[in-house]
């Protein structure tokens, strides 16, 4: 492998982090889907086409690995991670009234299909062309799950916005 294509795939390295986040819900289990990716990436190397988007080429790998993984844990039964379990335990707890944690708990509750689409074309910027590539969808279909998913955020947020308690820290400036 040449060091121009080692370096963009280091450069890619929080990004890819993201997405895997997006689609896991959970740092631990993000991060370890980004390494089986990247080692799926090195190993097959020679299948990446010079001159087409590495990014695009890696986030499929991690999608197609995030499937797989879910494939696997259907065989083996459902398991919980302890921030799921911690969530469960304690359902009175809300997000905090931040933007960002309420932003974080809203996109875990989108379905996995619509969570990935915002990822790929609102978070990081892909047209529905490209995220519909990474996808493996087409187009249309990645702007209706990306059309759901902005009505369902908006939902959350009103409902959220009505249900705030007055000791509560409020999102956003006042």
């Amino acid at each position: 492998m040449d060091t121009a294509l080692k370096t963009e795939l280091t450069d890619l390295l929080p990004r890819a982090l993201r997405f895997a986040r997006s689609l896991t819900r959970d740092v631990v289990a993000a991060e370890d889907l980004v390494q089986t990716a990247y080692i799926k990436a090195v190993e097959r190397i020679d299948q990446y086409e010079q001159g087409t988007r590495l990014d695009s080429w890696l986030y499929r790998i991690i999608q197609t690995s995030w499937i797989d993984e879910k494939r696997r844990e259907q065989r083996r039964g459902n398991v919980i991670s302890f921030e799921d379990a911690r969530e469960s335990a304690l359902p009175g707890q809300s997000h905090g009234g931040t933007d960002r944690l309420f932003l974080q708990a809203a996109l875990a509750e989108l379905a996995e299909d619509q969570r990935a689409a915002v990822t790929l074309v609102l978070i990081e910027g892909y047209s529905y062309r490209e995220a519909a590539d990474i996808l493996d969808a087409p187009a249309g279909t990645v702007m209706s799950r990306v059309a759901r998913a902005r009505k369902a955020l908006a939902t959350m947020h009103d409902d959220d916005s009505q249900n705030t308690n007055s000791d509560d820290i409020q999102r956003g400036s006042p």
